[in-house]
């Protein structure tokens, strides 16, 4: 029985999702629900047989919707390396070691989730609205936007952006060139279209309600160690000696803060698997500023974060680890995610109200829950064989399709 919401609200229904990244070609058994999202990694080599084998192990699971979005390891899918691209072409000694291969055309890559995946939605730096419309489902819709962007530059991985300068982790272009010639390689054409996190994350909208992202954002669900895979150093072996750092990306942060989705979902660092819940509160130097500012595009601050405790951390348990986040669950942290686009939230709705424009209701989203899906639990070369997280299964409330709440529960 859902809730009735007051009559200027829209109504809202339990929908159950659950999350999973850097499978890196591992099957594994999946809980039941309503949306499967994979923040990407689905290969480690980026071959076409290692993702026509994902896809079609994510084709056979029972879910209304997919969502699917590449991660670093996935080149196939990176029209920049492809085997005809000068990227590919100029590939150092270092990256042929583990990446020597003949990458097929990306367009063939991407007819194989048509060919062996129709029922799923493969996002790249795009957004899309998906409505569960089956009768015996949820009968609710979200906006979500999915891209597979990891900080780094360089021929090794796929996806990769320059970070922003204010980034803890920035590394000049030019510093990340000379690593690339030192290591033997040659200095790939077309650097001047390599995309910036700025360029990459200023294209989330402003009404996404779930956002998937390879990389997890700056301070939240990253703490690793810097790897060839995580960072743009290292030699990609996991040490007892690493000491783990934030490896997030701040600018990715920084758009989180101004959009406040409900839910992001992301994955990469393995070792930083959980779940926060971020609390936002509005800056007061913006709220000050003018009736002239657009509140679709105000940043909001970090006020409060509270960790996830998985109920269920033992991967031999049958029971599901889940982050309940429509307030019906005991467990810590199973409150009701405080996020509402129709709320009156004081002066800075009231503000908005006034100049007549805007969203009316975007003061309402005051919390965003960041989890970290990474599925594999080791990292190369696995010493004592490779180790696994269970899937994270996130239940939240989402608005109900339909107009005027005709699909409510009786």
């Amino acid at each position: 029985m859902m809730n009735s919401p007051p009559a200027d609200r829209r109504p809202t229904r339990r929908t159950r999702i659950v999350c999973i990244s850097d499978t890196h070609n591992c099957t594994v058994k999946l809980p039941k629900g309503d949306v499967l999202i994979h923040a990407g990694d689905l290969t480690n080599q980026g071959s076409i047989s290692e993702l026509t084998k994902a896809i079609q192990w994510l084709e056979k699971a029972d879910f209304e919707a997919k969502v699917v979005i590449a991660g670093n390891h996935d080149k196939a899918l990176d029209p920049a390396l492809s085997s005809d691209s000068s990227q590919h072409q100029a590939l150092s000694p270092a990256s042929k070691h583990f990446h020597d291969q003949s990458l097929p055309n990306p367009r063939e890559c991407l007819s194989l989730f048509e060919t062996h995946g129709p029922s799923i939605t493969y996002l790249r730096h795009e957004s899309v609205e998906i409505m569960l419309t089956h009768p015996k489902g949820p009968r609710t819709k979200f906006k979500v936007f999915g891209s597979p962007g990891t900080p780094g530059l360089g021929d090794k991985w796929a996806f990769g952006y320059e970070r922003g300068v204010e980034d803890p982790n920035y590394v000049s272009r030019k510093e990340q060139e000379a690593r690339v010639m030192t290591d033997g390689g040659g200095e790939a054409e077309g650097n001047d279209e390599i995309k910036t996190a700025e360029k990459i994350w200023s294209a989330i909208p402003p009404d996404t309600d779930i956002l998937i992202t390879h990389t997890p954002p700056y301070g939240h669900c990253d703490l690793g160690v810097v790897r060839g895979s995580d960072g743009e150093t290292g030699d990609g072996k996991e040490t007892e000696t690493d000491t783990d750092q934030h490896l997030g990306c701040h600018s990715l942060l920084q758009r989180l803060s101004v959009v406040r989705p409900r839910l992001h979902v992301c994955g990469h660092v393995h070792r930083a698997r959980g779940a926060e819940r971020v609390r936002w509160s509005p800056c007061r130097d913006i709220l000050d500023r003018g009736e002239d500012d657009s509140s679709s595009e105000m940043a909001w601050t970090v006020s409060a974060t509270e960790n996830w405790a998985d109920p269920s951390p033992d991967p031999k348990s049958a029971k599901i680890s889940l982050v309940d986040l429509t307030g019906r669950g005991r467990g810590e942290g199973s409150r009701r995610l405080d996020w509402d686009d129709d709320a009156d939230a004081g002066e800075a709705g009231g503000r908005e109200r006034r100049r007549g424009g805007g969203e009316g209701g975007r003061e309402g989203r005051k919390e965003t829950c960041v989890v970290n899906c990474a599925i594999l639990a080791s990292n190369y070369p696995h010493v004592g064989g490779k180790r696994f997280h269970k899937p994270v299964v996130v239940d939240l409330e989402l608005p109900v399709c339909g107009e005027g709440g005709d699909d409510q529960e009786n």
